[in-house]
């Protein structure tokens, strides 16, 4: 059995905690992991944190094997790097990232939205409302980001692009990091949500040209708020 963080005391890359019993439902290794990466994408552990393994195998009471396999878990995700000797710490955040996931997404995601439009009879429109529902009431950035996910893939389904999909799925954990940033210091949340029920309204019209140009919007408006917040040093606390 390992443990849940409890306490936290973030100093010179050392995390101290209470610990609590956490019921065990998957591999050591994943849910160590797991847990970390909550840490990270909520910016309880931030940019260039350490991650010293015998630190993080007393927390949670285990050998250095498993968070090893963590750590690799955390690096193959993009959310950790290990440094020559420096050690394994948690990624940067930059705006040559964002952009550049911006760009990808700009490259994807539009396209998806109008082959939506036009089959939009295959449109779950019960998970997509149930979505922007869900952002409305959401008071964190992981419920957030949960809804947003939840209303996307709702709409992006009726596309019938698996490998398209599948891409975004992955960008989309790369950004996760980048749009929790956004949603703890801007009110961006609520615009969002507001386009993400224009965009199924729009979806269910059958108005590929206008889905397609909403959701550019969307996602241009989502990295420029991103960009905002990077600038603002939001990351270091």
């Amino acid at each position: 059995m390992i443990h849940r963080q409890t306490d936290v005391n973030n100093q010179d890359g050392i995390v101290t905690l209470d610990l609590t019993p956490l019921p065990s439902r998957r591999s050591m290794p994943a849910e160590i992991a797991a847990l970390l990466r909550e840490e990270i994408l909520d910016g309880v552990l931030a940019p260039d944190d350490r991650l010293r393994q015998e630190h993080l195998a007393q927390r949670f009471g285990t050998s250095q094997a498993p968070i090893r396999e963590a750590l690799r878990r955390l690096e193959a995700e993009g959310l950790a790097v290990s440094v020559a000797n420096r050690g394994v710490r948690v990624s940067g955040l930059s705006a040559a990232e964002a952009e550049e996931i911006g760009a990808l997404r700009l490259a994807l995601e539009p396209g998806l939205a109008e082959r939506a439009a036009g089959r939009a009879a295959l449109v779950d429109v019960a998970a997509a409302r149930a979505a922007i529902g869900a952002m409305e009431r959401a008071s964190t950035p992981a419920a957030l980001m949960t809804a947003n996910a939840a209303f996307h893939d709702a709409l992006y389904a009726a596309a019938d692009r698996p490998i398209t999909l599948e891409l975004v799925a992955g960008l989309r954990a790369r950004y996760e990091r980048y749009l929790r940033l956004m949603w703890r210091m801007t009110g961006h949340a609520a615009l969002s949500n507001d386009e993400h029920g224009e965009l199924l309204d729009l979806a269910l019209a059958g108005d590929g040209a206008e889905v397609r140009r909403v959701m550019a919007r969307h996602i241009e408006g989502s990295t420029a708020e991103i960009l905002k917040a990077l600038g603002a040093g939001g990351w270091k606390g």
